[in-house]
């Protein structure tokens, strides 16, 4: 069943992107009409949320903690790495509003033509999320546009970050976390 929004009367157009020639939906009724797994989905990407760093994201400084310790050249180094490792992974729980977090739940909470609104696919997400970063190894233009919309929809959305708002209005959050993150991990 091909799914398709454009006068549903049970949706509303909320984002057209101009580079993709795509349009992104949301139930009129916000409050009732998201399918549970969307609120389920949106529920695990808040958990990720709330911690500042993914798993993903933990399990590559774990490895790269592992590696440091069975690398017998590097003894000398060994302690100051991991603590650098370890002060990047506090700073990201003090600072935990990750663009790639709230990119997400913006997809989450979007349809486009074609998706099911009754379940929540990651191909779908994916899929949104590329066309808003961009994807090289798939031909796909970033749209800037689209990026912002999810960055704020997924910001609003997010309980997690709730108590940030008056940090996330400053506009060179992104900016200045990113250059702290670099500046803390190990350029090895």
């Amino acid at each position: 069943m091909k799914h398709t929004y454009n006068n549903n009367p049970e949706y509303t157009e909320v984002f057209t992107s101009k580079v993709h020639n795509i349009s992104l939906y949301m139930p009129k009724d916000v409050a009732n009409g998201y399918h549970m797994s969307r609120y389920v989905a949106a529920g695990a990407q808040n958990i990720y949320a709330a911690g500042g760093a993914t798993k993903q994201l933990l399990e590559t400084m774990m490895d790269k903690m592992l590696e440091l310790c069975n690398d017998e050249k590097n003894v000398q180094h060994l302690r100051t790495d991991i603590a650098t490792l370890a002060n990047n992974i506090k700073y990201r729980l003090k600072y935990p509003v990750d663009e790639d977090c709230a990119l997400r739940m913006g997809a989450i909470y979007t349809f486009t033509d074609g998706e099911d609104p009754d379940q929540t696919d990651d191909f779908w997400t994916n899929k949104k999320l590329a066309w808003a970063k961009g994807d090289a190894t798939q031909n796909i233009a970033p749209d800037p546009e689209l990026y912002r919309f999810f960055l704020t929809t997924g910001i609003a959305s997010t309980p997690a970050w709730k108590e940030l708002s008056d940090t996330l209005t400053d506009t060179n959050y992104f900016k200045t976390r990113q250059q702290n993150l670099n500046a803390i991990t190990p350029q090895r």
